[in-house]
């Protein structure tokens, strides 16, 4: 008689034969459907994500409160225009004086992305130019570069005129404001210009090249190598020329704190919250020129420096400024 065991191999190879083919498919069709529900949540979490990081584009405003004409704005480089344009509302009386402001966006954006400030600026009663600045949005050409820091910021005196000739526009109530790129924009380009009455910078540098020394992530590494391709002793004659140090050094004839405005993140991780204290320092800003925002935390997103999600704050604080005007 044969041992159990010889029968308990067939027996066992007979049930693993079946098994297998078994335990298989519902291995088949239980992977298929995680693999599906992780590529759906993937795809919805890098969608909603995109979507809060981008936003706002024109599709997602409410454009009908206010009309739009696009404008050619005269570059300081001979023979170039700048793109912009003239937000206003359409509930304002045409002959109506009304506060002027150019508003500039960041570094690699576009007029666009200040929409979610300009829109309620002009809904509330100002006539917003909205520039794209040389080598962004709509102003391109083979001469234009969006590391010409120089070259942006020497167009900034042309986008003034521009503002203070419009139509509706009461020359005695410019305002610049900007953010990031803009921001710095504001605090060299306007501040120096005496036709502006209040800037504001929101999210900018103090000291452009210090900045990038003390703070490198991948991200400011990319951005430092692009708009400083130059040897160390042009980046420093460089770096004078654009920081808002230098030009803060100067002082307007203006009071200051009469004048100038910051709005930054503390929790930003490209320019970091250093930057906005140095530059309140430098003029001794009293703490109602100042909006410094404990959110959007780094969790939330991978740059804070966007200020997401407190679009309403910023613009009310804007509103508080161009009422000012009036003091």
């Amino acid at each position: 008689m044969k041992d159990f065991r010889f029968y308990s191999f067939f027996i066992i190879l007979v049930v693993f034969s079946i098994a297998t083919p078994i335990v298989a498919s519902f291995n088949l069709i239980f992977g298929l459907i995680f693999l599906i529900c992780f590529m759906l949540t993937a795809f919805i979490t890098v969608q909603l994500y995109v979507n809060f990081l981008f936003w706002p584009f024109p599709s997602w405003i409410d454009l009908s409160q206010v009309s739009i004409r696009e404008v050619k704005i005269p570059s300081k480089l001979e023979g170039q225009n700048l793109h912009g344009v003239v937000l206003r509302s359409i509930l304002s009386d045409p002959n109506e004086q009304q506060i002027g402001i150019l508003f500039h966006h960041g570094y690699r954006g576009k007029i666009e992305r200040v929409y979610k400030y300009a829109i309620p600026l002009a809904v509330y009663g100002c006539t917003v130019l909205c520039i794209d600045a040389r080598g962004h949005g709509k102003s391109t050409s083979k001469d234009f570069s969006m590391n010409d820091f120089v070259g942006i910021l020497s167009d900034v005196e042309n986008e003034i005129t521009f503002l203070e000739n419009l139509d509706g526009v009461d020359k005695n109530k410019l305002c610049m404001m900007g953010q990031s790129m803009g921001a710095q924009m504001s605090l060299t380009g306007g501040y120096s210009d005496q036709r502006i009455k209040k800037v504001v910078g929101i999210s900018g540098t103090y000291d452009i090249l210090e900045m990038f020394k003390r703070h490198k992530t991948v991200v400011t590494k990319f951005i430092y190598k692009n708009i400083t391709k130059r040897d160390l002793d042009d980046l420093e004659s460089w770096n004078k020329k654009v920081s808002a140090k230098y030009f803060l050094e100067k002082k307007s004839p203006f009071q200051d704190k009469d004048r100038v405005y910051l709005v930054h993140g503390k929790e930003d991780n490209l320019v970091i919250f250093e930057e906005a204290l140095l530059t309140k320092e430098a003029l001794n800003l009293p703490e109602e020129n100042v909006l410094f925002l404990e959110k959007p935390e780094k969790k939330y997103t991978l740059s804070a420096h966007g200020l997401s999600g407190q679009e309403t704050i910023v613009s009310s604080f804007l509103i508080k400024v161009i009422n000012s005007l009036d003091d």
